[in-house]
C-alpha cells in the first residue's frame, strides 16, 4: 500500500531546490555587480553578454539579474514607508506600507 509520499523523492527535490538557490547566489556574487553597473551605464543584455564573455553567462540570466535589480530599485523609490506598530503584548514591529501622497515631512 502506497500513501503517495516518498521521503527519498522529497529530500531529492529539496536538494535540487538548494542547488538551484546556491547556483543563483554564486552567479549573483560573481557577476551581479558587474551586470548592474553595465546596465546602469546603458548597456543592453546582449551587449553585456558580449562584454563579459563567460561560459556560465546567458542573455536570459543577465535579463533575470536586471529584472530583479529593477524590481528592487522600484520598491525603494520612496512610495513606501515603514510604520511602527505594537501588538496586544506591547511588542513593536515595523510594517511596510504604501506611502500616502501627503505623508512624510514637509521640506518646504
Amino acid at each position: 500500500m502506497s500513501s503517495g509520499y516518498n521521503l527519498k523523492t522529497h529530500y531529492m527535490s529539496d536538494n535540487k531546490y538548494f542547488k538551484a538557490a546556491l547556483s543563483d547566489f554564486a552567479f549573483d556574487a560573481a557577476f551581479g555587480d558587474s551586470i548592474r553597473h553595465l546596465h546602469n551605464s546603458g548597456y543592453t543584455p546582449e551587449e553585456i553578454y558580449k562584454y563579459l564573455d563567460s561560459g556560465s553567462l546567458s542573455v536570459d540570466r543577465i535579463r533575470d539579474v536586471i529584472r530583479r535589480y529593477e524590481d528592487t530599485r522600484n520598491d525603494n523609490d520612496g512610495s513606501y514607508e515603514y510604520v511602527k506598530e505594537y501588538d496586544s503584548y506591547g511588542r513593536a514591529s515595523f510594517i511596510k506600507r504604501k506611502a500616502d501622497k501627503g505623508s512624510g515631512p514637509d521640506l518646504t
